[in-house]
């Protein structure tokens, strides 16, 4: 190791301390930022991204970034897909040959079938980056030239209710899973709503983690609407919740650990991967819970090579490193 591995950023560290557990070497190729690394076994060695894996093939991984393309694989695959509309950026250079068929239009006419509120997101990004809830056509419009600001496509889709969940597969074979929720707190008298928030999630014990989720929307408008900041000590029985249609572990949300799912779920969600083409993935799915039908799950998305760095950060590192264990010793199979 030529590098400290409390330096390095979370998905390197989980991956290198999985690596030790298995008697692999490893080498940090990039010690000033930490993201590109080496394993080796013997003779046997792979280069290593973040998080990143070379199991999946290129072309699946690169569509798995697509989330239309992803949806109509899925879809052709008898899976429940959210109904989905492109607007194309007629300004964005890549777009330049489908400007006859570009702009606001199809978006708008989508949402008028659908009936508001719909999501609106960018095509290829993750992190829940530009996504957002529109009520009308107004907010859809401004919606969608922020997405492009981001984008070149963005996308109008039907909203789904049902519980967030996401959940890890590996050859067909469940990992771990996590279901988002809302974070919430109840004031005590004593503490701040910083301590308060550090009590209900470890990661947000971490400064800068705070400072992120004070620029978060939907945290700014439950706070300040109280009168409050992250340093107020909450009333005794004081209850905050940052509830919305859209959970996102970078925003004011947390997660509930899934060791075990129904079998019926994972063969679904199995017939995802294939649909792709992936080895490892994760499924971004709305379900009314998991022993539900599965034929009622919605796959919103699927993420090639998931991070299992929130579930490290959130607590269950045991588990997240039985997870990535899994996933390098198929490296080196």
């Amino acid at each position: 190791m030529n590098a400290p591995i409390h330096a390095l950023p979370t998905a390197t560290q989980l991956c290198l301390e999985a690596a030790k557990r298995l008697g692999l070497d490893a080498a940090v190729l990039d010690p000033e930022y930490g993201y590109l690394f080496e394993l080796r076994k013997g003779d046997r060695r792979h280069a290593m991204l973040g998080g990143r894996s070379p199991l999946n093939d290129a072309v699946a991984a690169r569509l798995a970034e697509d989330k239309h393309y992803t949806g109509m694989l899925l879809e052709r695959a008898d899976l429940r897909t959210p109904r989905t509309t492109r607007c194309l950026s007629r300004e964005h250079p890549t777009m330049a040959s489908f400007r006859d068929r570009a702009g606001m239009a199809p978006g708008v006419e989508a949402a008028k079938a659908l009936g508001y509120p719909v999501v609106v997101k960018p095509n290829r990004l993750s992190h829940g980056r530009g996504v957002s809830l529109v009520q009308d056509e107004g907010t859809l419009r401004r919606a969608v030239r922020a997405v492009w600001q981001l984008d070149a496509i963005a996308l109008v889709q039907e909203r789904i209710d049902g519980r967030d969940y996401r959940l890890d597969f590996l050859d067909g074979r469940f990992l771990i899973g996590y279901e988002r929720r809302p974070l919430e707190v109840r004031g005590d008298g004593k503490r701040t709503l910083s301590q308060l928030l550090a009590a209900r999630d470890p990661r947000f014990a971490e400064p800068e983690r705070q400072r992120r989720l004070t620029r978060d929307r939907r945290f700014r408008d439950v706070v300040e609407r109280r009168g409050w900041t992250a340093s107020s000590v909450l009333p005794e029985g004081a209850a905050l919740s940052f509830d919305g249609p859209i959970q996102n572990l970078n925003g004011a949300s947390t997660a509930r650990l899934i060791e075990r799912i129904p079998e019926g779920l994972r063969a679904a969600c199995a017939r995802a991967g294939e649909a792709v083409g992936l080895r490892h993935f994760g499924v971004d799915l709305k379900l009314e819970a998991l022993e539900a039908d599965p034929a009622r799950a919605a796959f919103i998305e699927i993420n090639a090579s998931p991070l299992l760095s929130q579930m490290y950060l959130l607590g269950h590192r045991e588990q997240a490193l039985l997870a990535q264990m899994q996933v390098l010793e198929a490296l080196f199979a």
